[in-house]
């Protein structure tokens, strides 16, 4: 399995946010990481995805046909739901939007009921949507976003309302979810620590093109980081892996 994404442009007006944008093909099971400045287009090419799809299926194919929505699991960047309903009840309508069997609805209970369990979230099922805290809302969109599952994964800064452990527990079920299914994951991400443990591949957006595309260990370096951030930093090892510490200015 693959996912290929072809010569996406986009503008606003006459500003430039996507200039025919290519990336290396995506395997089955690997995690993408796509950093960049603010304003750089990672969100613009997540969002730009899912509208693609029936205006120009060619310009992104999975295993070299055009990719289906129902493929796709989105967690946008802002997951706020503020309807009456519960954590639970959204997973079900989520997995039933076209369908009125009570059969389904019951079996995709049960099934809800599992992936909250298995994310280790099952306390959130009763809570309604509106009172979720924001981090609660991620780990939940997280949910929304995997119920069906999807072939592919796009994630819009997944872990920006965590804290640490959070932050580690929803990256390492979406590792998990990702080698167990062979699912593409391209995950926006603005810590670049948590982008070098976690990624596969590292894609790295600089005004509106591909800057560079490859290995974390030989992606992300204090040169990349100076050139892209305009940020001073240097790479030190722990335990084998890279780990970025930015210098202070004074």
């Amino acid at each position: 399995m693959s996912l290929d994404i072809n010569n996406i442009t986009v503008t606003f007006g006459k500003q430039s946010v996507l200039n025919n944008l290519t990336l290396p093909t995506i395997h089955d099971g690997e995690m993408v990481a796509l950093i960049g400045k603010n304003g750089a287009g990672k969100s613009t090419l997540l969002r730009q995805m899912t509208a693609l799809l029936k205006q120009y299926p060619d310009q992104i194919q999975y295993v070299k046909k055009p990719l289906s929505l129902k493929d796709i699991g989105y967690l946008p960047q802002e997951h706020r739901i503020h309807a009456n309903v519960t954590v639970l009840e959204l997973l079900i309508t989520t997995m039933n939007i076209h369908s009125t069997s009570l059969i389904a609805k019951k079996e995709s209970a049960e099934q809800g009921l599992f992936l909250l369990k298995d994310m280790g979230i099952l306390h959130l099922a009763n809570k309604q949507c509106y009172a979720l805290s924001g981090g609660e809302s991620q780990m939940v969109g997280l949910a929304q976003a995997l119920i069906n599952a999807p072939k592919v994964l796009l994630l819009d800064e997944p872990t920006s309302a965590l804290d640490m452990q959070n932050q580690l527990r929803l990256l390492n079920y979406v590792r998990s979810y990702t080698k167990r299914t062979g699912a593409c994951v391209i995950m926006v991400i603005h810590d670049l620590n948590l982008a070098l443990q976690y990624a596969d591949h590292i894609a790295v957006l600089h005004n509106g093109k591909l800057f560079d595309y490859g290995s974390p260990k030989t992606t992300v370096t204090s040169e990349l980081i100076s050139a892209v951030f305009n940020v001073d930093s240097h790479i030190i090892m722990v335990d084998h892996n890279p780990i970025v510490v930015m210098k202070a200015t004074h």
